[in-house]
């Protein structure tokens, strides 16, 4: 029959696990949130891109030659994470992986809270089986 010491290790186990598991959630959420961040970013760039060609088209009036070599320009603006191909299954990895690790949390947290519950009970026993050698004779 197993102790109250094993089920409490088997607590401290779990509850290792629990914060490992909700620290790597944080550091992934914290990333893919920089993904987020970035697209402001690549706005930012974005403006700046067509801010530039306008004053250079705006410099240049009468040179078809340079007007269109400068539009062309436009086509190569950034894209946004969601277009970026490498990025945006970047961003499905890191989600996938967080919801992978949420369903693991929830499992970590339910043995956690199972052998603390079982830990208490056998503590109980534990007492109550020395309070009756002690006090009960038996």
């Amino acid at each position: 029959m197993a102790s109250s010491s094993y089920y409490y290790n088997l607590y401290l186990k779990k509850k290792r696990e629990v914060d490992d598991y909700e620290d790597n959630i944080r550091d992934l959420e914290r990333i893919l949130n920089r993904l987020g961040d970035m697209q402001g970013e690549i706005w930012d760039v974005n403006f700046e891109y067509e801010d530039l060609t306008h004053d250079l088209n705006k410099g240049v009036r009468h040179n078809s030659i340079f007007t269109s070599q400068a539009n062309t320009h436009l086509n190569k603006k950034e894209k946004s994470v969601s277009q970026d191909r490498n990025l945006s299954r970047t961003q499905d990895g890191l989600e996938d992986e967080i919801s992978r690790l949420n369903q693991l949390l929830n499992q970590a947290i339910s043995s956690r809270d199972y052998y603390y519950s079982k830990y208490k009970a056998k503590k109980a026993e534990e007492r109550a089986e020395l309070a009756r050698k002690l006090f009960g004779g038996g």
